[in-house]
């Protein structure tokens, strides 16, 4: 399929092998789910994309724009380790609590992006034309923030433009998909889920 064009708010994550699957493998799986459940739990972990925080508040801001959000995948060369811990519940504000869908299975993860389906397609995206969308760090070139061991973000082609002289940083990414509402979700199991992308 060919890649989207409209662009200008972006969820970006590196992604990878998760709980024992390759990414593919898992790519298969939650096209699996979408036609199960109607939507996709894309689980991920860390604190610089936390559902009610940071992804709500800026897919919300974003679609009153009138923009899509995308969820943009660069695949990496991923160490996590195997789990069998599943989230048996979601919440969208962290109060009210409901079981995850039948058809859903996400392990190891403490939240979730939430997803139509996942595509194909060549994308080749400059992150010194973005800027980070929301919470502390809002406005940063998303080039000098997107590094080390921050590894997502949502991100702005519409903040100001780079004058600070930011080298490019093109990446390129073959996996996409859509955002839609409540956009991401908070997860937790019987024993507590880990961190990390799946």
């Amino acid at each position: 399929m060919s890649a989207p064009k409209d662009l200008d708010a972006i969820v970006f994550m590196k992604v990878g092998r998760h709980a024992g699957e390759t990414f593919e493998e898992i790519v298969e799986r939650k096209r699996r789910e979408r036609a199960a459940a109607g939507r996709i739990f894309w689980g991920y972990g860390g604190g610089t994309m936390h559902p009610t925080q940071k992804v709500q508040p800026f897919a919300s801001m974003k679609i009153k724009e009138g923009k899509h959000i995308t969820l943009v995948m660069q695949e990496i060369v991923s160490n996590h380790p195997d789990t069998e811990v599943y989230a048996t519940e979601f919440s969208r504000d962290g109060e009210t609590w409901e079981p995850v869908p039948e058809g859903i299975k996400v392990r190891g993860s403490r939240y979730a992006l939430v997803l139509d389906e996942i595509e194909e397609g060549d994308l080749n995206i400059d992150l010194a034309n973005y800027r980070v969308g929301v919470g502390p760090s809002e406005g940063k070139v998303a080039s000098e923030y997107i590094k080390g061991r921050v590894d997502k973000g949502c991100l702005d082609l519409s903040g100001p433009p780079n004058t600070e002289g930011v080298s490019s940083k093109v990446i390129q990414a073959t996996y996409f998909a859509r955002l839609r509402e409540p956009y991401a979700v908070l997860l937790r199991s019987g024993s507590g889920a880990g961190q990390g992308e799946d």
